[in-house]
């Protein structure tokens, strides 16, 4: 919202009805109002186009495009005095003129006379009107005009009443030969309540009082100022007597709303916050208007978002921005029936941006100010604006739409869980004390001091872990076919030598797969999950420097042969590392952790796979990488380039060629070369590279969130130098609420085909899909909406993509284990149910998204596992007297039967 000190005369051939004015205050309603929409549906972007007729434009100023006085015959402006007066950072008034711009320019107002070389009214349009429609200190600086201290408020007095002047003068003389309208600009920031109480709704409310309503009541209610301002500056704030607020009143003929960076989040005045939270929002902004004003129609006059004085052409974030304010003026048509009219992108051209002058860009076409002839080129936002108005809004694409249909037959549904619950000792009998019941007559057991009973020499039962029992139920309850967890190397190995392994805590492994089993449920194991900071590594191999050490892959290939023969009879999907391509990790111990998977898979393959019949690989975390702007070439090369150092590390020499991917190797040696970095990927010999390539059975990743790549630097906090790209996401997605983590369902898609492009025909397993959500809500709406859009776009691969998807799995159980990722709540050693797991489970048992109206799918049902059949195979005894026992009920029912029948 640049001030411009330009004639803003709107004339606008559309007409509307004039509308009766809403009450005072009912704006006040907006912030309860979206507090109750859904989440995240309300959030999720609009596939929409936008009314016929909607008027698209662009804006920009004359002072910054054009220069200052004595330019072009010009003379001098207020700008000039503002831009050109004294040392203004030297001498320290810098921040007094940011905050106090325009003073000198208005004072005239202040003194009760017409704007200087205004002689009569005819003159208004073209002597005052150059500096009085648009109102740039409204939109610049609130903070100047709100705070009679800092500015008189009788200049707002004198601005209305010039307004209504040029509008008075235009309705009676101009308006029946051009038919046109006339308006005046305000500009206005956001604001939400730090708290929910009332009082904090009220303080919002008089904070845009304050601000937008100050010129807004007057003109579109009844000609007086909001009550809140007239309550806290009474005297100070100029009063209209009857005459003036009908001259006032209605003098304008649609409502033109200014926003942008210059107000949000620049309110200088923290008085004006009124304690609150100011934000940018403006669908809350365009809604607040409606309630407050009757829903007037809306022009938006000037919207857009700017970018560092150093970028070129390449401006994503602008364009982002855009993107962002226009599908949420979108909504708020289509939506909340705001009457929005039209839409300003601000601005045409790069310009002087007042007190931050050349240290920002905000045009849509880039100028080069150091040639003479200004060079100007269209930049990204540019080029996305007029396909935007070219299409009208957004039309639904095919690529956006749910997918009906189904998953193959012996398609893999699973959830995953980081680690699972370990009881090494049966709580079954495991009690040596003795107890009294009812001594005192309230149902209650007492224990008998020194009391203990005999060790009892009975047969341990994998059933008698109650932690096995629990767990074990709360999978079965999710209809998953397969569950994912993962073993801890340190702990089943504690000195590295598996000669010493623990055999205790391998038995209630085995216990945990064999009770899977029992209840249909397939359990795929991981051997070593790599956990950051925290080491998993036996404490012996740690000392040894871990992964950096040959140690550690020799010592990794015995563990994985122990666990083979421990538990490979009940285990037939294996995972040698989870997500071992973290980036924090050097390229030496990358090496050595390829190296250590090629042993342990070729271990099975030699050893266990005849007589076993499992497969073996490893899961690659694979976040999606897409370029910030698809349509530039070294935004793409980028996002590749991304993709190549996070998961082409591992995949190439696995999957593809059994070395580096050669743009990792071209890359870091010409940064090398220029002494940039000090990077160097290690060179398989020939023994190692047999080892690694090839060494799979099928592909495994895990997939989360996406994020975007571009080559313009925005922020150096997320700008990654050794690969020379700056992070960054849309702006329009939808966000979780802890990590901020951006929920992108057509990424997994993308990432599948990515796989299955590169690696064609590879079997692929989704191991790992989720989100994090605050652990106090069970109805977790956004991980319900997670589960069904990013399976969905999994189906999209599957179907529409030709990618050979053999299964899916949910991230994660429970938060007892992963904490705001589960799908049980744990509260308390209480286990919750939440709404995702029974939409994933219905998910399940539908196999996919079938058409509503199509046939069953006909696959083999599944048989329930008997849990009690199990346990009287266990114990013949307990059978036996079972079936003795339901014998003798049954004849006792027979025979009371007929004697009632033979009495009757």
């Amino acid at each position: 919202m640049a001030p411009r000190g330009a004639l803003l005369v709107l004339a606008l051939l559309c007409e509307s009805p004039r509308r009766p004015a809403a009450a005072p205050g009912d704006g006040q309603r907006t912030w309860e109002h979206f507090s109750r929409l859904p989440f995240p549906g309300d959030k999720a972007f609009l596939y929409d186009t936008f009314p016929e007729g909607f008027m698209w434009s662009v804006g920009t100023a004359a002072y910054q495009v054009e220069g200052a006085s004595d330019k072009d015959g010009k003379g001098p402006s207020i700008w000039d005095t503002f831009t050109r007066g004294g040392n203004r950072i030297a001498m320290g008034d810098y921040w007094i003129t940011i905050d106090n711009p325009f003073v000198v320019a208005w004072h005239g107002y202040g003194t009760g006379m017409m704007a200087p070389g205004v002689k009569n009214e005819p003159d208004l349009p073209y002597a005052v009107g150059h500096n009085l429609l648009k109102v740039p200190e409204t939109e610049r600086r609130p903070s100047s005009l709100s705070v009679a201290a800092i500015y008189p408020p009788t200049h707002s007095d004198r601005m209305l009443q010039a307004h209504a002047a040029v509008w008075h003068l235009y309705d009676r003389r101009y308006r029946p030969l051009q038919g046109g309208k006339v308006s005046i600009a305000l500009g206005s920031h956001w604001i939400k309540p730090s708290k929910t109480r009332r009082e904090n709704l009220r303080a919002c409310q008089c904070s845009l009082d304050f601000v937008l309503g100050w010129f807004a009541r007057p003109l579109f209610v009844d000609g007086e100022y909001p009550s809140c301002m007239r309550g806290r500056l009474s005297a100070r704030l100029p009063s209209f007597d009857a005459a003036e607020k009908a001259y006032i009143n209605g003098t304008a003929d649609f409502f033109a709303l200014s926003h942008g960076p210059s107000l949000s989040f620049q309110l200088r005045n923290e008085s004006l916050k009124f304690g609150q939270t100011e934000e940018v929002d403006l669908r809350m902004l365009l809604y607040w208007i409606k309630a407050e004003y009757d829903n007037p129609p809306v022009f938006v006059v000037e919207s857009g978002w700017f970018v560092s004085g150093s970028s070129r052409t390449e401006d994503p974030k602008h364009m982002y921005y855009l993107k962002w304010f226009i599908v949420e003026m979108l909504k708020s048509i289509k939506y909340d029936k705001v009457r929005v009219i039209g839409y300003t992108a601000w601005s045409l051209v790069d310009g002087f941006e007042w007190h931050r002058e050349y240290g920002i860009r905000r045009g849509l076409f880039y100028v080069d100010f150091a040639t003479p002839d200004m060079k100007r080129e269209p930049k990204t936002s540019a080029i996305f604006y007029g396909k935007l108005i070219e299409k009208n809004g957004f039309p639904p694409l095919l690529e956006n739409k749910h997918a009906d249909g189904v998953f193959p037959c012996d398609f893999a549904w699973g959830v995953a869980a980081n680690s699972i619950e370990v009881e090494t000792t049966p709580s079954q009998f495991a009690d040596p004390n003795v107890y009294s019941w009812n001594v005192a007559g309230n149902g209650e057991l007492k224990r008998l001091e020194g009391v203990v009973a005999p060790p009892a020499h009975r047969v341990r039962h994998c059933a008698d872990y109650a932690a096995i029992r629990h767990q074990v139920e709360q999978i079965r309850r999710v209809r998953v076919s397969h569950f994912h967890f993962s073993l801890n190397w340190s702990s089943v190995a504690p000195t590295g030598n598996v000669s010493e392994a623990n055999a205790t805590l391998l038995d209630y492994y085995r216990c945990f797969a064999s009770e899977l089993l029992k209840a249909n449920i397939a359990p795929v194991v991981t051997l070593w999950h790599y956990t950051g900071k925290r080491s998993s590594l036996p404490a012996p191999l740690e000392a040894k420097r871990g992964w950096w050490c040959n140690d550690t892959v020799r010592a990794f290939a015995e563990y994985a042969r122990l666990c083979y023969r421990q538990l490979g009879a009940h285990v037939k999907l294996w995972i040698t590392l989870n997500e071992p391509n973290a980036k924090e990790l050097s390229y030496e111990v990358g090496h050595n952790l390829l190296r250590a998977h090629g042993l342990a898979w070729h271990v099975y393959d030699k050893e266990f796979r005849e007589a076993q019949g499992g497969k073996v690989s490893l899961t690659l975390y694979m976040d999606w990488v897409e370029p910030a702007y698809s349509f530039t070439l070294r935004d793409m090369v980028s996002a590749s380039r991304v993709l190549d150092f996070r998961v082409g590390w591992f995949a190439e020499p696995v999957f593809g060629s059994g070395d580096y991917p050669s743009g990792m190797r071209k890359w870091l040696r010409q940064r090398n070369s220029m002494d940039l970095f000090n990077y160097h990927l290690p060179v398989f010999s020939r023994e190692d590279e047999q080892l690694v390539r090839g060494s799979y059975d099928f592909f495994a990743l895990s997939h989360f969130t996406t994020s975007m790549v571009s080559e313009a630097v925005e922020d150096k906090y997320i700008y990654e130098a050794m690969l020379e790209v700056h992070y960054m996401f849309d702006i329009t997605w939808v966000m979780s609420s802890y990590r901020r983590s951006p929920v992108v369902p057509w990424g997994l898609r993308k990432a599948l085909s990515w796989v299955s492009s590169r690696y064609p025909g590879v079997p692929i397993y989704v191991m790992a899909n989720g989100v994090d959500e605050d652990p106090a809500r069970f109805q977790d709406s956004l991980r319900v909406y997670y589960l069904h859009s990013y399976i969905n776009e999994a189906l999209k691969a599957y179907l529409l993509d030709g990618v050979n998807l053999r299964g899916y799995f949910a991230y994660a159980l429970s938060d007892q284990r992963d904490p705001n990722f589960g799908m049980y709540g744990h509260v308390h050693d209480e286990f919750i149910v939440k709404s995702s797991l029974m939409h994933y489970r219905n998910i399940i048992e539908h196999n996919g998204f079938p058409e509503p109206s199509a046939p069953p799918q006909p696959c083999p049902r599944r048989s329930e596992p008997c849990l009690g059949c199990e346990v009287l195979a266990r114990h013949s005894v307990v059978g036996f007297l079972s079936l003795v026992g339901s014998a003798l009920l049954i004849t006792v029912g027979l025979i009371v039967y007929f004697a009632a029948k033979r009495q009757e």
